[in-house]
Formats: C-alpha cells, structure tokens, sequence
C-alpha cells in the first residue's frame, strides 16, 4: 500500500514539474502563445514581438488595398498615442511596395516607430502562420505572449 502511494506521488510530482515547463503551440487563435514575427529584409529580420517582450501588444496587420484594415490601423495608431493606452501597438504592413508603404504612413499620420513593412519572401508565411488568408486582423497579446484578443473593439483595450 505504501509503495503505491509512493509511487502515486511520484508520478504526480512529475506532472506537476513538467507541466510547468510546458508552453502552448503557437498559434493566431486566442488563448494560444502568438507565432513568431520576423520581418526580414530593410527590417534587419528584426523581430517586434521580441523587442516588446513582456509588454501588452497590440498587433496589427494592414496593407493600403484593404480600406478597412488601414482604417483599424490609423484608429488603432491614434488610441495607442493617448495616455494611459495599456498596450504597446505594432502595425505591420503587407503591401508589396515599400514606397507606398512609406507614403501611406505619412499621409495618415502613422507614428512611424510602431510601423513596419514585410520583406515579400516573408509575407505568405506571415500570412499563413496568423490565418490572414480571409483577412487581415488585428491581435491583443499579452505580456506572456499569448493572444487574449482578435479584433478588439476601442473599448475593450
């Protein structure tokens, strides 16, 4: 009897330990860790996700031919600037021309530190590993990494 307590503990105690270790897959669903984000190219495969580890993120995906995700950006861009936003926003752009990419943030008044543009080789991954292909969509993330929201609305950030 006391050998299969001990025994019972044992195999309990290493549930517990390895679950501890265990993360989430990524993924672009909520309650999933978000997937990785690398941007390549003029970016310096540079990572936003990464350089704002451990903040509150709001992620955003746009591209200037799909009028409603460049609207959700610029009211997205403008929220994050007032006081007391909550959340650090990152905009990243899926047009195939940085110029226009460049041009687009100047005449909607971006802040430009929160923009990015996707190198082209990287963009069908990028909009494969967040489901974009019905879409582009924007990610609340929290500070852990993992997607607490799709397309938030004003008032839920």
């Amino acid at each position: 009897m006391n050998k299969t307590l001990l025994i019972i503990a044992i195999v309990g105690l290493l549930t517990l330990f390895t679950s501890a270790y265990y993360s989430a897959p990524a993924d672009s669903r909520i309650g999933y860790k978000a997937p990785s984000l690398l941007l390549g190219d003029s970016n310096n495969d540079l990572s936003p996700l990464k350089q704002h580890r451990g903040e509150k993120i709001l992620l955003t995906f746009w591209s200037s031919d799909d009028a409603q995700s460049r609207l959700d950006n610029m009211r997205y861009d403008r929220l994050s600037r007032s006081a007391g936003a909550g959340y650090t926003h990152v905009s990243v752009n899926l047009d195939r021309s940085e110029s226009v990419f460049n041009q687009i943030v100047a005449i909607d008044n971006l802040d430009r530190s929160a923009q990015f543009s996707t190198a082209q080789d990287m963009q069908d991954d990028i909009i494969r590993s967040w489901r974009l292909e019905e879409g582009y969509h924007s990610f609340l993330i929290d500070p852990n990494g993992v997607i607490i929201g799709i397309d938030p609305d004003m008032t839920s950030l």
